[in-house]
């Protein structure tokens, strides 16, 4: 009985290890990503801080459907496209209006890019189920 408690008090502490571990990453990401978009759309501390827990937001609600990925592609993509809508609408509710005028303009940047991306993967041959994925990986990146 002794060992069987040592045991479970072991893995406790394993998991909790790991949790914390995932957690530490997750909050170093949505830093990262935090200070990208305050450099380009000039964020005060408060806007800061509210970028900061949308970011962490992004990063919960990509690990919730990341197992969807092989399961079910289609699903996945659904998720995918709705978290990035949410996101972006959660960023244009904290940003002022010159700021706005930024986040369209490098909206626009990067539905070009993408739209490029795709022509070149259209006339390179690459089937309709390898253009949805990269362009998937390309959401993925630029969200």
């Amino acid at each position: 009985m002794k060992n069987l408690m040592t045991c479970l008090a072991l893995l406790f502490f394993a998991a909790m290890g790991i949790h914390a571990q995932t957690a530490v990453a997750t909050t170093s990401t949505a830093q990262q990503a935090t200070e990208k978009l305050t450099q380009l759309y000039g964020l005060d501390d408060k806007q800061q801080a509210d970028m900061l827990e949308i970011q962490e937001r992004k990063l919960r609600n990509l690990a919730e459907i990341e197992p969807l990925k092989a399961s079910d592609p289609t699903a996945y993509t659904l998720k995918l496209r709705s978290a990035q809508a949410g996101t972006h609408a959660s960023i244009q509710r904290l940003l002022n209006e010159e700021q706005i005028k930024l986040f369209t303009q490098e909206q626009q940047r990067l539905r070009e890019e993408k739209s490029n991306a795709y022509k070149l993967l259209k006339t390179s041959g690459a089937s309709q189920q390898e253009i949805e994925r990269k362009m998937i990986e390309y959401d993925l990146q630029t969200m």
